[in-house]
């Protein structure tokens, strides 16, 4: 009987060291995993301001490329800016407007172009 117990305590040993064992083993895992998820998450964050300054950089090149071509063929561009800011308020004159006249119509334009541009996305 005794040789019995000692093995049941022997056993339940055993068991509870192989759970705390796991436990700790996963642990190990859960820590590793939210160190490489950070890590992977600074080099998305880095990346991605990256590509974002490239891209302005980019727009910006572009916008100093068609001003100068613009001008070397005789177009003011200054007025041009001036002339599209006034069209730019009255446009948004216009769709506040609209907005505030017939605001479910509205709703339904925007879900429109909202597919409309998902759709596009998706391709």
């Amino acid at each position: 009987m005794a040789s019995t117990t000692s093995a049941k305590r022997q056993a339940a040993s055993a068991v509870k060291r192989a759970k705390d064992e796991a436990v700790a083993g996963a642990e190990d895992i859960a820590a590793d995993a939210k160190a490489s998820a950070q890590k992977t998450s600074r080099r998305v964050k880095r990346e991605t301001s990256e590509l974002e300054a490239s891209l302005t950089r980019s727009a910006e090149d572009l916008a100093a490329t068609v001003t100068e071509t613009l001008r070397a063929v005789g177009v003011d561009t200054d007025k041009m800016v001036g002339v599209a800011k006034e069209q730019a308020t009255d446009l948004q004159r216009i769709i506040v407007q609209e907005i505030q006249e017939r605001p479910l119509r509205a709703l339904g334009v925007a879900a429109a172009v909202g597919l409309f541009v998902g759709f596009l996305s998706a391709r």
